[in-house]
């Protein structure tokens, strides 16, 4: 009697697309019906012809670049961020000045007889992030995130209305609450085996609060509490359309990319004002060390406009309480990696960080000037 086993194959999925294994198994037995029989062979398997490999996950994109990496269909990714940054030092255009020279030279806004008294001289930020994003279809994810940002401010405070370049003290505040809630869209246009194209549309919504207080030492060395100027306003007031578009490659262990994404206020918010259009250009390079472990590097162009309108309740004696003194243009490095959880045992996890500092600034100034960016993200497959 000959007994037969079918022959398994196995085809395992997980986020993105993974490797297929093909299984196989069998055994060959024969036993005789006593104990003069001759064992017979069995006869030949057939072996069933295994599924074609899916092709294997594009390594992910920098952490810093939005609308590279979207879910499989029915999955979900959640994701945990924190980011910090720190801004110190003045520039008008490309030149740097000093606090001194801002405080003699600057009119006043609301009053150009006189100068500018209150110089920023460093503001610390950390924005915590919470995202999920859903694959929809093979083709189409949507992403949703929402922050809270806190911002604190060192202000010095020069003595007298006009000219003095004597320094009369310091000022130790800020603002702290949630930002302003994101939903998009992410369609993929094209793939093949190397190249993809994405392209993304989302839309800001003011969840965040402009009207936040703060309180700053003056020039005749009173303390007044007033609405915080418009870079410490937690949120910006505004719905703002969300445009962008990612090209991204990939070849054995070594990956690249381009992408747009843009924020553009649709009006004014009830406070009178709107932030400048933002448009921002990066370009990446990524390679696989070993499985699991992707770093990156990556440039960042951005370009923003002025704030267009006005808050009537934001008058402090200091540059960011200028409308005109926002947006400029930046150019920034950034070095990344991407640590899979699979390389200590928790496939579905994985650990992003990213950091990089600016190497050209020309802003509309005066204007404190950007040292430094730091993020981490962990994730969640579902």
């Amino acid at each position: 009697m000959k007994l037969k086993r079918k022959l398994m194959a196995s085809f395992p999925h997980a986020y993105y697309w993974k490797t297929g294994v093909a299984a196989l198994a069998f055994t060959l037995a024969s036993y005789g019906a006593n104990a003069g029989e001759a064992a017979k062979k069995p006869a030949a398997a057939k072996l069933a012809p295994a599924p074609a490999a899916a092709p294997p996950a594009p390594p992910p994109a920098p952490m810093g670049v939005f609308g590279a990496d979207m879910p499989a269909p029915g999955r979900f990714t959640l994701a945990a961020s924190a980011g910090f940054a720190n801004f110190s030092g003045q520039r008008i255009g490309s030149q740097g000045v000093s606090s001194a020279f801002v405080a003699a030279t600057t009119p006043y806004l609301f009053n150009p007889t006189q100068t500018l008294r209150l110089v920023p001289q460093n503001i610390a930020v950390a924005v915590q992030q919470l995202g999920m994003a859903y694959g929809v279809a093979k083709d189409f994810a949507i992403v949703i995130t929402a922050n809270m940002v806190e911002r604190n401010l060192d202000m010095l405070t020069f003595k007298g209305l006009t000219r003095s370049i004597n320094p009369l003290g310091m000022s130790y505040t800020g603002t702290a609450g949630f930002g302003d809630l994101m939903a998009a869209g992410i369609y993929r246009l094209y793939q093949d085996d190397v190249h993809r194209i994405q392209i993304n549309l989302g839309m800001s919504f003011p969840t965040g609060s402009n009207r936040q207080i703060f309180t700053l030492l003056q020039p005749d060395a009173s303390y007044v509490t007033s609405r915080a100027f418009y870079g410490l306003q937690p949120g910006t007031g505004t719905y703002d359309i969300m445009p962008g578009v990612v090209y991204a490659g990939h070849l054995d262990a070594w990956s690249w990319g381009l992408s747009y994404r843009g924020r553009l206020p649709l009006g004014a918010n009830p406070e009178g004002y709107r932030w400048g259009d933002y448009h921002e250009f990066n370009a990446w390079g990524g390679y696989n060390l070993l499985p699991g472990l992707t770093t990156t590097i990556r440039a960042q162009a951005s370009l923003m406009g002025t704030i267009r309108g006005l808050d009537w309740q934001i008058r402090g004696r200091a540059p960011a309480a200028n409308p005109n003194f926002y947006g400029g243009q930046r150019v920034e490095i950034f070095g990344g990696a991407t640590i899979g959880g699979k390389i200590v045992g928790l496939d579905n996890m994985s650990l992003a960080v990213e950091a990089g500092l600016p190497v050209y600034q020309n802003l509309n100034g005066p204007q404190i000037m950007k040292d430094w960016q730091a993020a981490v993200s962990v994730r969640l497959k579902i």
